[in-house]
């Protein structure tokens, strides 16, 4: 008995954080912020007793969901140096829908990984540097730091196997431009089966463009196969 209150109000307070950010998001943003969307999937595949590969893909969408304007496809070969630490490097290739049309990225990077379970709860930090390749003559070569938060709910706290996430990444260009990007995101994942999982969220994002803010309320979705 003690154990279900406790899992409940696990449950309560992870579920209060979640709706406590998004009416954050909802209350920053301008009425006129745009809406669109984020697909992604994930593949991690265990090559040695430590040695690991990833590969990432993502369509975005924009205005009302009705333009499709970004899209990237990544691998990358990750080591493990511990049970909580692992680095890995690798290669995004991204594409970007401009004015004049669509722009290429070339983008080699490295990330630090941090992630501790316990009790069935995941908290994981991410650090990452891109080396960002341009097409063309339309943008400058430059590198970019992020930092990506995670917290995940234990599934035994979690109605009808439901797992509420909180996630933050935020973006600083070695650039003018600075700190340019912040998203936050809530939502659930779900075990399909045991390696296959899907995730439904919600993300409120500001980007800096010049001297003013622009926002997005982004609906997310993923598949992930994870070994």
């Amino acid at each position: 008995m003690a154990e279900k209150r406790t899992g409940g109000k696990h449950l309560s307070v992870a579920l209060l954080v979640a709706l406590t950010v998004l009416g954050l998001g909802v209350a920053i943003a301008p009425v006129a912020a745009d809406t669109g969307s984020s697909h992604n999937l994930f593949i991690k595949s265990a090559i040695a007793e430590r040695w690991f590969a990833t590969s990432r893909s993502n369509i975005a969408t924009r205005d009302g969901f009705s333009d499709l304007f970004f899209g990237f496809a990544d691998l990358s070969l990750g080591y493990r140096l511990s049970k909580t630490w692992s680095v890995q490097a690798g290669y995004r290739h991204a594409r970007l829908q401009l004015g004049s049309g669509w722009r290429d990225e070339y983008r080699p990077l490295v990330n630090l990984a941090w992630r501790r379970a316990a009790d069935g709860w995941a908290v994981s930090n991410r650090h990452r540097l891109e080396f960002r390749f341009f097409e063309g003559v339309t943008a400058d070569d430059r590198v970019r730091y992020r930092n990506e938060t995670r917290i995940a709910v234990p599934y035994k706290y979690a109605a009808w196997g439901l797992r509420p996430y909180v996630e933050e990444e935020f973006f600083y260009e070695f650039t003018d431009a600075g700190f340019n990007l912040n998203g936050v995101s809530v939502g659930v994942s779900k075990k399909l089966s045991k390696k296959l999982s899907f995730k439904l969220g919600y993300r409120w994002q500001a980007q800096k463009f010049g001297d003013d803010w622009d926002y997005r309320h982004i609906l997310v979705t993923g598949l992930s196969w994870v070994p």
